[in-house]
């Protein structure tokens, strides 16, 4: 495939966070004296925060008020990310071949931009990209493909000539709806059969991703 940009998800693609988000809501979920309830996250995945709020909010309780579930949860994963914000094998090893070959690259993220700005700066990402987009800058979040339009805009070119990496399925969508060419690495959820029926790239990893589509080769990893 030739692109003339290549955008990326962030969360569960380049950095772990999705099973930092995961955990931190299992915890706090007991704190509570609650059941686990996985699903209820997983319906969060891809989703920005808003989306997310209201996911949880159905999920709760009477006996518990969603103010106070979301601060507990919010500072358990704000405390694990300031120890550590772990990358995904690959992300910088694919920056790093990326860049060298003259690849544009930008970001489309559910996330708030301004945080994943941060995120990216701590794992040494940030330098690597022309643009991050967050889904604070868009009217309408994933499986909406307005996020990834918007980064290709800034970009300066179209998301029909480009390349998106996701990993969920929301995510998933919305690049496909784009336009772009799509390859999804699936990270807490295996891809649906609907999903298969879209007829985009699926791999186990980003560089296994970027190698089916001869964005690198062998010999550069």
């Amino acid at each position: 495939m030739t692109a003339h940009a290549i955008l990326f998800d962030m969360d569960g693609l380049l950095l772990d966070t999705e099973k930092v988000c995961f955990d931190n809501f299992v915890e706090t979920r007991r704190h509570f004296s609650l059941s686990d309830s996985p699903e209820v996250f997983l319906r969060c995945v891809g989703l920005r925060r808003p989306e997310c709020d209201r996911v949880i909010l159905e999920s709760l309780p009477d006996q518990v008020e969603f103010q106070d579930f979301n601060e507990v949860w919010r500072e358990k994963i704000s405390a694990t990310l300031q120890r550590e914000i772990p990358l995904k094998a690959g992300a910088l090893q694919l920056f790093q071949v990326l860049s060298s070959k003259g690849y544009l690259m930008g970001v489309a993220t559910s996330t708030e931009t301004e945080v994943a700005r941060s995120h990216l700066e701590k794992t040494g990402l940030l330098p690597f990209l022309a643009g991050v987009v967050g889904g604070d800058l868009v009217q309408q979040g994933k499986p909406n493909p307005e996020v990834y339009h918007k980064i290709a805009e800034h970009l300066g070119v179209s998301a029909a000539d480009c390349i998106a990496f996701e990993d969920s399925e929301t995510g998933t969508r919305a690049a496909v709806a784009s336009g772009a060419k799509t390859i999804q690495i699936p990270d807490l959820i295996p891809p649906s059969a609907d999903m298969l029926e879209f007829g985009h790239v699926i791999a186990p990893s980003l560089l296994e991703g970027a190698l089916k589509v001869d964005l690198i080769q062998t010999s550069d990893i």
